[in-house]
């Protein structure tokens, strides 16, 4: 996984239960596809960027469909799990768009920014496959958990310090989450995606390009 920040140097992953909550959300919401393919969830907390990767690959295949979302977020706000929220939902709408017309989408293959509920979000389709790139970053001596405690600390302390106010959970129902949003005037008039956090219908997401 390659950040979309030049500064963006050091990071940590999601801590262990929000990766499984996502990983569980996603299952829900495609079903009927997982049983063709296996769902990777990979993100990763730099000191001003929000990094997901869902990774879907195929039975069989070795190009892994890489749905990449970043976003900025600030300590000062403490607006880490909203920002890994939004990343869920624009996860989320690319897999469903690439899903239902069977990969034939002009996704970005370089971070491009797009308008997202309210935000501005920066989406990218790469096709690494995670554990080729995990067995070529041992071959060259770049262990994971070295990377990961850079900063000699524990994922879970370091998502604490980025986010302490807010925890992140289930999927919220409508009334909570327009609540949120009209108090952080975040319009999502626009948007018509899985709303993974945000309790919404299940559409398809205008297109992303």
């Amino acid at each position: 996984m390659n950040p979309r920040l030049k500064s963006s140097k050091k990071w940590t992953s999601f801590p262990k239960e929000y990766s499984d909550q996502i990983q569980a959300v996603f299952k829900e919401n495609f079903a009927q596809y997982l049983d063709q393919g296996d769902l990777i969830i990979e993100g990763r907390i730099y000191p001003e960027e929000i990094m997901l990767r869902v990774g879907y690959l195929e039975k069989g295949r070795l190009a892994q469909a890489n749905f990449e979302v970043s976003m900025n977020y600030s300590q000062d706000d403490q607006d880490a799990v909203k920002r890994i929220h939004n990343c869920v939902d624009a996860a989320a709408s690319m897999m469903m768009e690439y899903l239902e017309n069977d990969g034939e989408v002009d996704f970005p293959y370089t971070w491009k920014e797009f308008p997202f509920q309210g935000k501005k979000i920066y989406l990218q389709f790469t096709t690494e496959n995670t554990s080729l790139e995990a067995e070529a970053d041992k071959l060259l001596g770049l262990s994971e958990a070295a990377m990961v405690h850079e900063e000699n600390d524990s994922d879970e302390d370091a998502l604490s310090r980025a986010e302490q106010s807010e925890e992140l959970s289930p999927p919220r129902d409508e009334d909570d989450f327009t609540s949120e949003d009209e108090e952080d005037n975040e319009d999502d008039t626009e948007d018509s995606g899985p709303r993974m956090f945000g309790g919404g219908p299940k559409k398809k997401k205008d297109d992303l390009h």
